[in-house]
């Protein structure tokens, strides 16, 4: 990735995770990227190719940490686990990408084929659910709504966290995986 291309998807992160979508102009985006409007064009087709780009190259940033060293051999509810403790941490250490990820899952932006643009990064987790499903340990129910409950409650608890409104403590952050692993086992 080029370094002006970088440079355009890191401002319009930093400024709509400020701002929000619609008081984002591309002029904004442009001069916080230290470059000319033309330039954006050259490699985005428009505002929202380049918010569809940014969404898909933070699901990429998401995944590798909370993926990294998942091991066979290990039950559903341990993997649950560790992968819901990892993204929780990420969304700590990566807030402004939490919150344009937030955004970006309550707009008009996502539709079908942002998602399938992000399928390559999901395909470790569908193995995990698909195999949690095949061996009851996960309800049956369809892949998008299980990743949107768990992204919801995981997104929500960090959010809380760091806006002071509950400290996740090892105790709360267990409590919590608890009640959301609760929520998608099977009975």
């Amino acid at each position: 990735m080029s370094e002006k291309r970088t440079a355009i998807l890191d401002a319009t992160l930093e400024l709509i995770s400020q701002r929000g979508f619609h008081n984002t102009p591309m002029s904004l985006i442009a001069k916080e990227a230290n470059v000319g409007p033309g330039t954006i064009y050259r490699n985005f087709e428009n505002k929202e190719a380049l918010i569809n780009q940014l969404f898909v190259e933070l699901k990429r940033r998401i995944s590798e940490p909370m993926l990294a060293g998942l091991s066979e051999g290990r039950t559903t509810e341990e993997i649950f686990q560790q992968i819901w403790r990892r993204t929780f941490q990420y969304c700590l250490n990566h807030s402004e990408e939490m919150l344009f990820l937030e955004q970006y899952h309550n707009s008009p932006f996502l539709t079908a084929e942002t998602e399938a643009a992000t399928r390559e990064y999901q395909t470790p987790i569908l193995g995990v659910f698909q195999n949690g499903v095949r061996s009851g340990d996960l309800k049956d129910m369809p892949f998008e709504m299980f990743i949107f409950f768990v992204w919801t409650a995981i997104a929500s608890h960090a959010q809380l966290h760091l806006n002071g409104v509950i400290i996740m403590d090892e105790d709360k952050l267990s409590q919590a995986i608890q009640a959301c692993w609760d929520a998608v086992k099977s009975n």
